[in-house]
């Protein structure tokens, strides 16, 4: 496959001249397109094409910003292919040279693209990220070197994991499986009492309020029927029979799941190391949060950073790991981006542990918070004042957070596989940092400070270029 650059797109106020109607300026995504480095990012997409033949694939800009819109308005890969086709400010946004009444795309190219960018993906945000922080450099007349750092989850839409459920969808994979497998060799069907054991699960099912004796009998049925099954299965493998490629990566899913249930059961608990809680999706894994809306939360882990109104990813990954432990990694991550240490650190108190409070005292830098141990007798009300302040200017990343989850589609991701769940993620952080940007400098900003018996006014304004900047 060959990559050709897209044509050159038009100005928005003649892009609409064909309808009659000329886009809006201050439209969102009128404005969000002169906001990324599509250049760089074309360059940049054109390292996975090292052919010169072939069919053209569709440009970086039109399916990249397509994620976009479908992150900000939580479509589907079909609503998105819609909502483009409809919407002229959606068109100009993803670079079409003029409005066209029809798909530019299929909703297939969407997955295509985010399994070929998966490489490509951090290199891609970091390039955006950087051209944001370069834009908002240029335009603020001051500096703030302070660094927020957190973590959060974000969960995946699946079914509730349940292990009677796990087993008995299990089961009945594995009772497709030895039938092809048995249609392969000429065999009979293997007696697998197909109806008894759909019989069991069905009145099981059927009782809401199920106590724990029940459950206990029915993960023991499962576990029975899922055993034999796959004696049968290693049987017909031992004949000659094949899988498909799906049905092996299944089949090793299940015998994983197999050898947890059977250990949970044995020893009466209900942890394991890499649990698996989806045979779809055996990737994901169970994060522990603990907060008030879901205690356990199944899906991604990132640990982020915040400078400067850009947020960015420090560690992504789907275990549930201890974000304290890349507290000297961030501190490296944005030393490479400033050239030096940050002034101040705001972090909760999981990241405030000796480790840490000695690298930070060792660089010079000061990290907010309570002091480790007990509380003492007598609260300083100067030093809670500055410990209450230290919180709430920690809750910039909180409300990030937020947004990321409440605005930009990352509060329950429909995705199939690891490599689109990471390109989604990606593609929020990046349209966040790009709406926060908008959102700060789209309206003028006056800012008043004393120095010296002297009042100084500082009014600017967001705009595509320095030189119209009023101060």
């Amino acid at each position: 496959m060959v990559y050709r650059q897209s044509p050159h797109q038009l100005t928005f106020e003649s892009f609409g001249c064909g309808l009659s109607t000329p886009l809006s300026p201050d439209n969102e995504w009128v404005q969000l397109a002169d906001v990324f480095p599509w250049k760089e990012l074309d360059e940049a997409y054109q390292l996975e094409f090292p052919k010169n033949s072939g069919r053209a694939a569709k440009p970086f800009r039109m399916l990249y910003g397509a994620g976009l819109i479908q992150n900000r308005m939580k479509l589907t890969d079909r609503g998105i292919v819609d909502a483009v086709r409809d919407t002229p400010a959606y068109q100009y946004f993803i670079g079409l040279s003029e409005y066209q009444a029809k798909a530019p795309f299929s909703y297939s190219s969407l997955c295509n693209f985010r399994k070929r960018i998966a490489d490509l993906s951090e290199l891609i945000r970091n390039i955006i990220n950087d051209w944001l922080r370069a834009k908002i450099q240029a335009l603020v007349p001051f500096k703030v070197d302070v660094l927020i750092t957190d973590a959060t989850a974000i969960p995946v839409k699946i079914r509730f994991p349940q292990d009677t459920s796990l087993l008995n969808q299990a089961r009945k994979n594995l009772e497709e499986m030895a039938i092809d497998m048995a249609h392969q060799l000429d065999v009979p069907n293997p007696r697998m009492h197909k109806r008894d054991a759909k019989k069991v699960w069905t009145a099981f099912s059927r009782h809401p309020k199920r106590q724990h004796q029940s459950i206990r009998k029915q993960v023991k049925a499962q576990l029975q029927y899922v055993r034999r099954d796959l004696r049968f299965i290693n049987e017909f493998i031992d004949a000659g029979a094949t899988l498909t490629v799906k049905q092996a990566v299944r089949l090793g899913v299940i015998r994983i799941l197999f050898d947890q249930q059977w250990y949970m059961y044995e020893h009466k608990i209900h942890h394991v190391e890499d649990r698996i809680v989806s045979l779809q999706q055996p990737y994901i894994r169970p994060i522990q949060r603990g907060k008030a809306k879901a205690k356990t939360e199944f899906g991604a882990k990132i640990d982020a950073s915040l400078s400067e109104g850009i947020i960015d990813i420090e560690r992504f990954g789907f275990t549930n790991f201890n974000e304290s432990k890349d507290f000297e990694k961030t501190l490296d991550h944005y030393f490479d981006l400033h050239g030096q240490y940050p002034d101040e650190v705001l972090a909760d108190t999981l990241y405030r542990n000796r480790d840490n409070l000695k690298t930070c005292k060792d660089l010079g830098i000061a990290i907010c918070g309570p002091r480790l141990g007990a509380k003492p007798k007598q609260v300083d009300a100067k030093q809670r004042r500055q410990d209450t302040d230290a919180e709430n200017r920690r809750g910039a990343i909180e409300r990030r957070f937020a947004f990321l989850k409440g605005s930009v589609g990352l509060d329950l991701v429909n995705t199939r596989t690891a490599e689109s769940l990471a390109v989604k993620i990606d593609q929020a952080i990046v349209l966040s940092n790009a709406l926060t940007l908008l959102r700060v400098f789209a309206i003028p900003i006056f800012i008043s400070t004393t120095s010296e018996g002297q009042t100084y006014r500082f009014q600017y304004k967001f705009t595509t270029g320095t030189e119209n900047m009023v101060a």
